[in-house]
């Protein structure tokens, strides 16, 4: 099993087994594509030191376990925020595109004010092991199950309802390199669209083509945690409404759409 979701040659990123997702078995899950994008765009210089705040993503077809290429573009450049424009390619197809917003970190002393009333959830030691899911296609690497660690606080992805749950990504995303903590909570975030479950996989797709992450500060330590509800409709559109923690409290807050459909064949 590779240590890392990309290897480099030259100036692509070529996926390793550990990308593929759930939805086929040729294409990517959602987190891969986002923590490349994620790792562009974040190595885009800027006047001052900044932190993406806000980091959306559009996947506009399946991405493709080939070699990849990225191209990033400062779409605004100033002194307190920075808007960036990452595009992913195979061959001289655009697969997907991120955008993001960065503002300038520095102290600022501010009043104590009311915050959302917040409890902080069990540790992941605390919690369930979730060693696999989707059993039907148990003999090859999927993201979900091979590179990342899921601790369950309230029994997520093995039952239906509102989940809570912690997730460790295992690999770094590009080998040879450090993975950062944005970047690490770049890939995670699309885990979000799994920690609820109103339907059932083996009978319904609930793809989301989206990812939106806010982050008012970066994660401590390699556990991210995630609270998550879906929200799903005979229209055929989803939503999943994700709140994001470590184990210092929360940090932001992740939105998907999901597009709903009968699964083939379930």
């Amino acid at each position: 099993m590779s240590d890392a979701l990309f290897t480099r040659d030259g100036d692509h990123f070529v996926p390793t087994d550990l990308t593929r997702g759930g939805w086929s078995d040729t294409a990517q899950h959602g987190s891969p594509p986002s923590g490349l994008l994620a790792d562009a765009i974040e190595k885009v210089s800027t006047f001052a030191p900044m932190q993406v705040a806000r980091f959306t993503i559009d996947l506009f077809r399946p991405v493709p376990l080939q070699p990849l290429r990225v191209e990033t573009h400062v779409l605004r450049d100033g002194k307190r925020i920075q808007v960036v424009e990452a595009i992913l390619r195979h061959g001289d197809l655009e697969v997907g595109r991120a955008t993001a917003l960065k503002i300038r970190t520095t102290e600022v002393d501010l009043p104590d004010v009311e915050q959302e009333r917040w409890e902080q959830p069990p540790p992941p030691e605390d919690g369930v092991p979730v060693k696999g899911f989707w059993q039907f296609d148990s003999d090859l690497l999927r993201f979900h199950r091979d590179a990342v660690e899921i601790r369950s606080i309230d029994s997520s992805f093995m039952q239906y309802g509102p989940g809570l749950s912690w997730f460790r990504l295992k690999p770094d995303v590009i080998a040879g390199q450090e993975t950062t903590p944005f970047v690490r909570l770049a890939t995670l975030a699309d885990m979000s669209n799994g920690n609820s479950q109103a339907l059932d996989p083996e009978a319904y797709l609930y793809v989301n083509p989206d990812i939106t992450l806010y982050a008012h500060r970066l994660p401590k330590g390699e556990w991210v945690g995630m609270r998550s509800a879906a929200h799903q409709h005979r229209s055929g559109i989803g939503l999943a409404d994700t709140r994001v923690f470590d184990r210092t409290g929360p940090l932001g807050r992740i939105n998907q759409a999901q597009l709903l459909d009968h699964r083939p064949g379930g």
